[in-house]
């Protein structure tokens, strides 16, 4: 932990410490070349007691995509809700805030990382599944240690979307960097956990600017590697899709390169996936980001996705959780029978979220609970 400072939230609205009082963090986290950095967030300390066995347990919430500017950093802004920034345009919406609001009212200790570089200097780390995980575990940490929680105390981990590929995640490594935490469940939602896939999901749809978060951080992690790459792939309209999303938060973005298809931003005219499935160099630094078959999971899962999503494949997903049950994990992995809504709007994204939010949440409390974790694994 490097510091800490009270932050009023907007849902105090029955006093300055219900449902429960929070705190912005600064903590140490771990780079994927090993370099050590500092990652900000959030913790919620609940005003109301934890009724179930043990001590208060913490849940550590990896957002959603937030974009890649400053400004999109969920600890950024008045009252936790968000900023904007006159200079670059971007606006940053913390839209997750009653989910973390909810668990705080049941008892539950929350922390929030707004991972490496969203909020503090270098460029955010989008989708690398490395020091995603890392700043999820360390957060965990920095909450535990801010709060002065007894050794052992129960950690689970919660993300849907960007969140979702970033829990998975940390469910795999914590075994190897977190090993002292007592992780004992997590919720994966929507997770991008096929990285290439993705990339053909959301070419010319309304978020197209998650993309160049994703490439802008895959040169931030290894630029000798990987900027050459895209150098040479990429056109001067692709260059500029990728300085421009760098400055950016979603909602902006979104205003400015919905609908843009990449193929107007590479030099061959093909789309990025096309070039994926073309060029080796290009389909490694995606797949280098797969999460699902790298390490067994310790702790079980629940991996939830719409069938319908139309910007995370539900077929990725599925792949992911069979991955893990492949390796001996506890997974349940549900299958969102949600109506499809507007096509290619996102919305078969969005929704399927807040119609799973309370079991998602559910899950997590079971866990803190000691019930039996539900397995759809068939081995």
């Amino acid at each position: 932990m490097i510091r800490t400072k009270p932050a009023p939230h907007l849902l105090n609205v029955l006093g300055p410490e219900f449902p429960g009082y929070a705190q912005k963090i600064l903590y140490t986290s771990t780079k994927q070349n090993g370099d050590k950095v500092a990652v900000s967030g959030f913790v919620i300390e609940p005003s109301v007691k934890w009724d179930g066995p043990g001590p208060t347990p913490t849940v550590a919430f990896a957002p959603g995509t937030r974009g890649q500017a400053d400004a999109c950093a969920p600890s950024r802004g008045v009252g936790l809700a968000g900023q904007f920034d006159p200079a670059s345009g971007a606006l940053g919406l913390n839209y997750e805030i009653p989910m973390y609001q909810a668990a705080a009212a049941q008892g539950m200790r929350v922390v929030v990382t707004d991972y490496i570089g969203l909020g503090t200097p270098g460029v955010h780390t989008y989708l690398n599944r490395i020091e995603q995980a890392h700043a999820l575990i360390d957060a965990a940490r920095a909450a535990l240690n801010v709060s002065q929680a007894p050794e052992g105390a129960p950690v689970g981990f919660f993300g849907y979307s960007q969140g979702g590929g970033a829990a998975a995640s940390a469910a795999e490594l914590v075994a190897r960097y977190g090993s002292e935490l007592n992780v004992v469940g997590t919720y994966a939602g929507a997770p991008p956990a096929h990285p290439t896939q993705v990339l053909q999901a959301v070419d010319g749809g309304n978020i197209m600017a998650v993309l160049g978060y994703a490439i802008n951080s895959f040169i931030e992690s290894d630029p000798d590697r990987t900027k050459p790459v895209f150098d040479r792939v990429l056109n001067a309209r692709g260059q500029a899709f990728l300085e421009d999303t760098k400055h950016s938060c979603l909602a902006d973005a979104a205003l400015r390169w919905a609908g843009t298809e990449t193929s107007a931003l590479t030099k061959s005219g093909l789309s990025l996936y096309d070039v994926a499935m073309r060029d080796p160099e290009v389909h490694a630094i995606f797949d280098a980001h797969r999460v699902g078959n790298n390490a067994p999971i310790s702790a079980p899962i629940r991996v939830a996705i719409s069938v319908n999503d139309d910007v995370i494949p539900h077929g990725q997903a599925v792949q992911m959780a069979a991955d893990m049950c492949a390796a001996g994990g506890a997974v349940q992995l549900v299958s969102i029978q949600q109506p499809s809504i507007l096509p290619g709007s996102g919305g078969n994204h969005v929704v399927p979220y807040l119609t799973d939010a309370v079991s998602a949440l559910g899950y997590i409390a079971d866990r803190f609970l000691g019930k039996p974790a539900p397995n759809t694994c068939t081995r």
